[in-house]
């Protein structure tokens, strides 16, 4: 069965909801964000991509604004063993704009991909062959970055 089959029938999120890209202080020059944060990494010996972009989905937390998910989430990572500075930020997108502005090269899916320490754990897949297009279009549509650690 194609790719393309497999990845709608997994647990998408909604298109009218949000997730959260944790983004290192080496992403980020001031306001501008470098698309590198959303580029899939590369195993260097197989050349194979990660299975996804890790991010984390936003309504999973139930506040009424994506900053008050912040303490949460963060709380959830370091519990995970991340490392979560006071100069990394959380950049919020929009599932359906993420789709739409990676649609001119390919049709990714933003799932549900919980852990059972990160229920929030949400992959966009889809892209590996057009990695650094992607990387760049979801670099443009950033929403909002909140801060680690207000």
């Amino acid at each position: 069965m194609p790719l393309v089959h497999h990845l709608h029938e997994m647990n998408e999120l909604n298109p009218s909801h949000h997730f959260f890209r944790h983004l290192k202080k080496s992403w980020m020059d001031g306001d501008f964000i470098d698309p590198a944060a959303f580029r899939l990494r590369q195993d260097n010996d197989t050349g194979q991509f990660e299975d996804g972009l890790s991010v984390n989905w936003v309504e999973y937390f139930r506040k009424p604004t994506a900053q008050e998910a912040v303490a949460p989430l963060r709380s959830i990572l370091e519990g995970k063993g991340r490392t979560v500075s006071a100069l990394s930020k959380f950049a919020l997108l929009k599932v359906d704009s993420a789709k739409a502005a990676a649609k001119q090269y390919v049709d990714i899916a933003v799932v549900n991909d919980a852990e059972p320490s990160d229920a929030s754990h949400a992959l966009v897949k889809g892209y590996e062959a057009h990695n650094d297009q992607v990387a760049e279009e979801l670099a443009k549509i950033v929403i909002a970055t909140y801060s680690a650690k207000p």
